[in-house]
């Protein structure tokens, strides 16, 4: 048996225990209620003796249990739900957590023992081992306990998730018209291919509104899949290393605004402004660059895609992350397109020419965004320690 369904069983068989516990409760309520019922209607029908002692009838009714039919199961599905006792979807074995600012990850199942990491609003992760107070997860590099109450799992884990999570549409067609308005006599934006994703705006039965990076387009709801993204873990080191980096780049991202302010006094543009030390690397990981960039934001501007991939090599500088393009690119849980066939058909296919143009420059040390590590199409800036909107992206650090 699976360790995950392992799991899942254990969390149901807590389930069945508790209310089972509640159900042998709300009997032994059941049976006094009803003897002070049959003690209430046998004193109402007692007869007085010329001595006026109360005698008990013998003609009070027999009230007992045999006449109640309860069944565990039909008590199960009154208090959980059927569809949440049988739930098999695709938060099964997972939890999603939403809670301001933050929560702790223990290292054990206790508030005693060593945080961990922190896990933000909007993110969720594996369970590893349910409990009934504290449960085991896993989160980006995080493994550790968290107190069970304090997270949703399962079919409560997808119900919030489709309320807080990062909503996406992936092309599923080879190709997709992205029209102005919600009817196909409108006007055609611009055309996206299978497996680009795009943040979802308003979902639709026939049409679906998404932003495409120039701005906000409607397409076909047959031809997309929504799907749920959501945050991650971060480990103390993670937090850390991250405090140090910014402190250690504070002075550098100071200068680099000044020579931004004199390229623009100078009539110059800023994206000229070289902010990082150039990244040596073969023709095939500049490819495989530019194809990322292509996947990230090939229907953002020049900037959006400068800016991605600045984050990329950002992270191979830094010690944090794998130190080569194709070990950031490839590393678990970061970059979805590189796990799901998206990159291999645009490797396939070739990049645009604003990608290739915005890999070689940010190679080349052309940096517009400073020390970011990391972006997405919605995040919750209360929960950042800084970050920046270009078009349908927000650069950030924690």
């Amino acid at each position: 048996m699976g360790k995950k369904l392992r799991n899942v069983m254990l969390h149901m068989i807590g389930t069945v225990m508790t209310v089972s516990l509640m159900f042998g409760n709300a009997l032994c309520v059941f049976a006094e209620e009803t003897k002070s019922e049959e003690t209430a209607t046998a004193v109402s029908d007692a007869e007085m003796t010329p001595n006026s002692e109360k005698l008990v009838s013998q003609k009070a009714p027999e009230v007992g249990l045999k006449n109640v039919t309860l069944n565990n199961t039909d008590v199960l599905n009154n208090l959980v739900g059927v569809t949440r006792l049988f739930y098999n979807g695709e938060f099964s074995g997972k939890f999603v957590v939403n809670t301001e600012p933050y929560l702790e990850i223990y290292s054990a199942d206790n508030i005693e023992s060593e945080v961990a990491g922190k896990i933000y609003p909007a993110s969720g992760g594996v369970v590893e081992e349910w409990g009934p107070e504290w449960t085991k997860v896993s989160s980006g590099n995080v493994t550790g306990y968290i107190s069970t109450k304090d997270i949703s799992i399962g079919y409560d884990a997808e119900k919030l998730a489709k309320e807080i999570g990062h909503h996406k549409v992936t092309v599923t067609a080879d190709s997709l018209n992205i029209r102005q308005e919600a009817n196909t006599d409108s006007e055609v934006l611009t055309t996206a291919i299978q497996s680009e994703s795009f943040p979802v705006v308003e979902t639709g039965e026939e049409w679906t509104r998404i932003d495409y990076g120039s701005g906000e387009g409607f397409v076909a709801s047959e031809y997309v899949e929504e799907s749920i993204e959501l945050d991650e873990a971060i480990s103390i080191a993670e937090e850390e290393a991250a405090a140090m980096e910014e402190m250690a780049a504070s002075p550098a991202e100071t200068e680099t605004n000044e020579e931004t302010s004199d390229a623009k006094n100078s009539g110059k543009s800023a994206e000229s402004v070289p902010a990082s030390s150039p990244v040596s690397v073969g023709s095939d990981e500049a490819y495989l660059l530019a194809c990322m960039v292509y996947v990230e934001s090939g229907a953002e501007s020049y900037e959006g895609q400068l800016a991605v991939a600045n984050v990329i090599l950002n992270r191979v500088r830094d010690p944090r992350f794998d130190n080569t393009i194709a070990g950031v690119i490839y590393a678990p849980g970061q970059f979805p397109g590189a796990h799901n066939g998206v990159l291999d058909n645009v490797l396939a296919s070739g990049p645009s020419e604003s990608c290739i143009r915005a890999a070689n420059e940010a190679l080349a040390g052309v940096n517009n965004i400073g020390a970011y590590y990391y972006f997405n199409g919605y995040v919750d800036t209360s929960s950042v320690s800084e970050y920046l909107v270009i078009g349908g992206h927000t650069f950030y650090n924690y």
